[in-house]
């Protein structure tokens, strides 16, 4: 009797296990959702004593926005470090991407000068930070992690080649540069350096030439090299640049490019200010960064800067000014300004951007600004999505799981 009444029991037992497992499950995957791209990277002929770049992306799948760490194993794994596509010379070890979102990160490989020839192999995991809710929420410690595999052949070859995509120049006027830009093609496993021979020409003579070798670009990459011309002291008029590139003992190309001298004030000064924004969460004592996106999309390069005004409410509370940008012409920067948010309210800027003596037309951004203890009220009720369903369906499943054991059992007494 007494074992017919504990094989009663497993039921209700079972069920409990269940229900604790489901809801814990429930909630870590309610925060999962990563991916990596590439799923493999790999670089041949790399030279010892040699930096490469590769880009990979990071999504988030999920709905909320998360934090992923970025981490190495492998024979090869301190060779590698990541670093920020906007700013390459600050490193990361993590980022965070919005919910759908996702973010690019430049990864650079840094080869031993004293590595033995080989292949070596390492793996880059983008790893999610599981979240931790207390307070009567619910815990989740589950960690997901996605791979990128790295191949490296190292050799001891070094391999000086690469290629001209194109080269060209445009009008300029008098005082201003003239630019001559040289799209070129590293293709080889070291940083290459093209030389650039530019000879001026008017009316069939010679009147200038310089050379140009000073840029470097990395392996496996395309990059525009621009050599410059000083037309100080220049006449107006018609002109030839006889340009010739070349890497090492080879010619790559040459071109003959046609352009013009121009009076000051020849060429069209425009541009336009695309859009306004604010970066960072705007909160009482953290500072938020406004960028104003330029475009030039005059016939000439000129300065520029951002100039806006600050209300609060309705009212001016303070002025924003960004530094002086010079701009190519057709080229978009980000012309940025900080600002430390120190009360609540309705924020609204307004401003526009300032160039060869001319300004934009003005776009605006507004946000608002919480106090701490609504901040505060709205994430001190953390609920798990799907976790009351749960809940319910496996409490009618217990109870229903009692009765009939109860019911059992008093049969089995009787």
């Amino acid at each position: 009797m007494r074992e017919k009444r504990t094989r009663g029991k497993n039921p209700a037992a079972v069920i409990i296990i269940i229900f604790l497992t489901m809801s814990l499950c429930s909630t870590a995957n309610a925060a999962i959702g990563i991916g990596i791209s590439p799923a493999n990277l790999t670089i041949t002929d790399a030279l010892k004593g040699g930096t490469y770049e590769r880009t990979i992306t990071v999504f988030n799948t999920g709905d909320d926005a998360g934090t992923f760490l970025l981490t190495t194993e492998g024979d090869c794994a301190g060779w590698i470090s990541f670093y920020r596509t906007d700013a390459r010379d600050t490193p990361v070890t993590e980022v965070t991407i919005p919910g759908k979102g996702k973010a690019k990160i430049n990864v650079r490989f840094d080869i031993p000068e004293d590595v033995a020839n080989g292949d070596y192999s390492a793996i880059i995991y983008a790893q999610s930070v599981p979240k931790t809710e207390s307070e009567g929420g619910a815990v989740a410690h589950a960690v997901v992690r996605i791979p990128s595999k790295v191949q490296i052949r190292v050799t001891g070859t070094q391999i000086l080649k690469g290629s001209v995509k194109s080269i060209t120049t445009t009008d300029t006027e008098i005082n201003y540069p003239l630019k001559i830009k040289v799209v070129f093609r590293n293709d080889g496993n070291v940083i290459a350096k093209p030389t650039i021979a530019v000879a001026i020409m008017k009316d069939s003579r010679r009147i200038d030439s310089f050379v140009h070798a000073e840029t470097g670009i990395k392996p496996a990459h395309e990059g525009i090299i621009t050599a410059l011309w000083n037309t100080t002291g220049m006449e107006t008029g018609d002109y030839i640049a006889n340009v010739g590139v070349s890497l090492g003992d080879s010619v790559l190309a040459t071109e003959d490019l046609h352009f013009k001298i121009l009076p000051f004030g020849s060429l069209t000064r425009r541009g336009s200010l695309k859009r306004l924004t604010i970066e960072g969460e705007p909160l009482v004592n953290r500072v938020i960064k406004v960028v104003a996106c330029f475009e030039n999309t005059g016939q000439i390069d000129t300065m520029a800067k951002f100039k806006g005004e600050l209300y609060r409410e309705g009212e001016l509370l303070d002025v924003l000014e960004s530094e002086e940008m010079f701009v190519e012409t057709n080229e978009t920067v980000n012309l940025t300004d900080y600002y430390k948010i120190t009360s609540s309210g309705n924020y609204t800027i307004k401003g526009r951007v300032l160039y060869a003596g001319k300004e934009t037309a003005e776009k605006s951004v507004a946000f608002e600004v919480s106090t701490p203890c609504e901040k505060s009220e709205k994430s001190s009720n953390p609920t798990v999505p799907g976790f009351e369903c749960t809940f319910s369906m496996i409490s009618l499943l217990l109870i229903h799981a009692m009765r009939k054991w109860k019911k059992k059992d008093r049969g089995d007494a009787e």
